[in-house]
């Protein structure tokens, strides 16, 4: 009697690991801006955040080598123009909403990110995928919204979009875009160096920003669990998340990585906040789970 064994190359299972980690960092990050917002407005938070990201990144230069950061001047306001809109940009709109609608509404519309992101995709990038995928990534969809909605389905029937929505959908272009762009530049650079420099630009703008919340002129006091979190929103999710998203943009597409980490974060959200909030796990969560999971295997086929 012989045995089979199916081997699973390396950078096949990289591909895929590459989305599913970043939404894991991502997912944290949710938890961790629980605690942060209690003491500091969006745009201070935001600025820290970025503040300890190149630092991290900028540890990470010892192991790329300084050969990593050389860029075309040419290139130079675009890599700006792409930390504008994926760091102070995006997250104005991201926390702007949620001071004027709730949370699950602001939450579905993000998760419209991949269907935007795959058909801007097809238009500027000419990115195609086999109609399993697009059914994949609409199937994650539906996963996505049954669980943000708790499996009332009625709820979303009656989403009425106010300034709250409308911001976020802002938002939401303004992740699309910052996707296509790193495409595009990753034609000429690594991961690394795009990842570096739109954190570098994104925190620099920042600085001129952060005054509209006094960051300057008010006495900050940070409790423990805030210091904790930004280290870990710094660090983990917007230094190396971002880090690895841009890689599995260039590996498997704008599109499949959208589809992935968008309906990845909310299940991971899910199992964390039950870990420190003890929030409980439904029915409704599980079958969603088999939902998106099923999806994303359609998405990510070739």
């Amino acid at each position: 009697m012989s045995c089979r064994f199916n081997y699973i190359h390396p950078m096949k299972s990289s591909r895929i690991l590459l989305p599913i980690v970043a939404s894991l960092t991502f997912a944290g990050s949710f938890v961790a801006g629980k605690y942060t917002n209690l003491e500091l407005g969006p745009l201070s938070t935001t600025f820290l955040r970025y503040i300890i990201a190149v630092l991290t990144l900028s540890v990470m230069i010892f192991h790329y080598g300084k050969s990593s950061l050389k860029i075309d001047r040419k290139d130079i306001w675009q890599l700006v123009l792409l930390g504008v809109i994926g760091v102070p940009v995006y997250h104005f709109f991201f926390f702007s909403s949620l001071a004027h609608t709730k949370a699950a509404n602001s939450a579905i519309i993000m998760a419209t990110n991949p269907l935007f992101t795959g058909l801007l995709a097809a238009i500027f990038l000419r990115e195609r995928l086999a109609r399993s995928a697009y059914f994949g990534a609409f199937l994650a969809l539906v996963g996505v919204m049954i669980l943000l909605t708790r499996g009332n389905l009625k709820a979303l029937l009656e989403i009425r979009f106010n300034r709250g929505e409308i911001l976020m959908l802002l938002g939401v272009f303004a992740w699309v875009i910052y996707s296509l762009m790193i495409k595009n530049l990753f034609k000429k650079y690594s991961g690394f160096t795009i990842t570096y420099y739109a954190a570098l630009f994104g925190t620099i703008v920042l600085i001129f920003m952060v005054p509209l919340e006094g960051f300057y002129t008010k006495k900050i006091f940070l409790s423990m669990p805030s210091i904790l979190s930004l280290l870990y929103m710094g660090i983990v999710a917007s230094g190396i998340g971002y880090y690895l998203f841009n890689l599995s943009l260039d590996e498997i597409g704008a599109t499949r990585t959208a589809s992935s980490v968008y309906s990845l974060v909310p299940i991971f959200v899910s199992v964390l906040a039950f870990l420190f909030f003890g929030e409980s796990v439904t029915l409704v969560m599980i079958l969603c789970t088999v939902l998106i999971i099923t999806g994303l295997n359609l998405a990510l086929r070739k």
